[in-house]
C-alpha cells in the first residue's frame, strides 16, 4: 500500500471515529470501508493515538476499544500535519465556514487561490430542511433503521419502511441507495426528497439476512451510474472509438466505466473496448456524447435502439 493510500485510509477511519466515538479492530463497518484485515485496522487505530492525546486506548476483553475524547483538536492536527486533504477542508469551509469556528484554523488567501471547484457535493443542501434530510438518512444508515421517504419526481410518492443503504455522490448529485419492500433496490436523488420520517419499525437487522446485505454491498461496489439495475443481468457492449478519439480509450487511460475493458488497437488507429451494462439507458447517453466517433459493434439490439433514437431526433 502506498503512503498516500495509507493516509487516505487513516482519514476515512478518523471520519468513522468522529461518528461513532468508539471503534475496535473488529468493527465490521470499518473493515468494509477500508477493505483491510482486522490486524491492519488495529495498526491504523494505534497510529491514530499518535496524532492526538484525545484518542485513548481502553482494554476490553481480549482486545482494545479506541475512544475519541475531542473531535475538533484531532481535525486541527490533521489539517496542520498533511496537505493531502487541504482541498477537502477548503471545500467544506467554502460551503459552511462555521464548521471550523472552534478550531482556530483559517485558510489563507494563497491557499484559496490553489483550488477551483466547478461542482460541489454540497451545492444541493442550501436549506436547513435539506441538511436535515441528509442527516436523517445518514443516521438511518449508521444505526440500521427504517425510514419513510416522501419523494417527488414526475409525481409525489411515498416509500414506506425503506432500508437506506448508502449515500452516494455521483453524476454531480447526491443519491441514496434504498431497499423498498415493494419495488426492491433503487437509487433516489436526495434533492427530490421532500421529507424523511422515522418509520414505525426501527432496526431492520432482524428482517434482512447477512447474505442479502452482502449481495447489495457487492452491487454497490461495482455499479456504474444511477441507471445501473440491481435486478437485471449484465450484458456486454463491444465498442470502437475512431482514431480521432482513440487516445481517450487506450489501455493506459482512465476508465469511463468501472467495467470498461480495453480489447485492442486496430491498424487504422481506432481502439476497441467493452463495457458491461444492465439496461440501455445506462450506456447510451455516454455513446451519444462521443458520436459520430464512437460505434456500437455489438449487441445488435443496442445498436438498433441507438439508431431508432437518432432517427426520432432527426425527424
Amino acid at each position: 500500500m502506498t503512503e498516500n493510500n495509507k493516509v487516505q485510509n487513516i482519514f476515512k477511519l478518523m471520519n468513522l471515529l468522529v461518528e461513532r466515538k468508539k471503534l475496535t479492530s473488529t468493527d465490521e463497518d470499518a473493515l468494509e470501508l477500508l477493505g483491510c484485515s482486522s490486524k491492519t485496522l488495529g495498526r491504523y487505530l494505534k497510529e491514530l493515538i499518535t496524532l492526538s492525546d484525545n484518542i485513548i486506548e481502553v482494554k476490553q476483553g481480549k482486545g482494545y476499544v479506541y475512544e475519541l475524547m475531542d473531535t475538533s483538536y484531532v481535525f486541527e492536527k490533521i489539517m496542520q500535519s498533511t496537505d493531502d486533504f487541504s482541498w477537502f477542508f477548503d471545500l467544506v469551509d467554502r460551503w459552511d465556514s462555521s464548521i471550523f469556528q472552534d478550531m482556530d484554523y483559517e485558510f489563507s488567501k494563497k491557499e484559496r487561490e490553489v483550488f477551483l471547484y466547478k461542482n460541489s457535493p454540497f451545492e444541493e443542501f442550501v436549506s436547513d430542511k435539506q441538511k436535515d434530510i441528509f442527516r436523517s438518512l445518514k443516521s438511518a444508515i449508521i444505526n440500521k433503521e427504517y425510514r419513510d421517504i416522501y419523494y417527488v419526481y414526475d409525481e409525489p410518492r411515498v416509500h414506506k419502511q425503506v432500508i437506506p443503504l448508502k449515500l452516494i455522490f455521483m453524476e454531480q448529485n447526491w443519491y441514496v441507495a434504498i431497499i423498498d419492500q415493494d419495488t426492491g433496490f433503487r437509487f433516489l436523488r436526495v434533492f427530490f426528497i421532500e421529507e424523511v420520517k422515522n418509520s414505525a419499525k426501527r432496526s431492520f437487522m432482524r428482517n434482512i439476512t447477512k447474505k442479502e446485505l452482502k449481495a447489495y454491498g457487492q452491487f454497490l461496489s461495482t455499479f456504474q451510474n444511477p441507471m445501473s439495475r440491481y435486478d437485471k443481468p449484465l450484458q456486454t457492449a463491444h465498442l470502437r472509438a475512431s482514431p480521432k478519439i482513440a487516445k481517450y480509450f487506450d489501455a493506459h487511460m482512465k476508465k469511463h466505466f468501472i467495467t470498461e475493458k480495453f480489447i485492442k488497437n486496430n491498424d487504422d488507429g481506432s481502439v476497441e473496448f467493452s463495457v458491461d451494462y444492465t439496461q440501455s439507458i445506462e450506456i447510451l447517453p455516454f455513446v451519444k456524447k462521443w458520436l459520430p466517433d464512437l460505434k456500437i459493434l455489438s449487441p445488435l439490439s443496442l445498436k438498433e435502439e441507438l439508431d431508432e433514437q437518432l432517427k426520432v431526433f432527426l425527424g
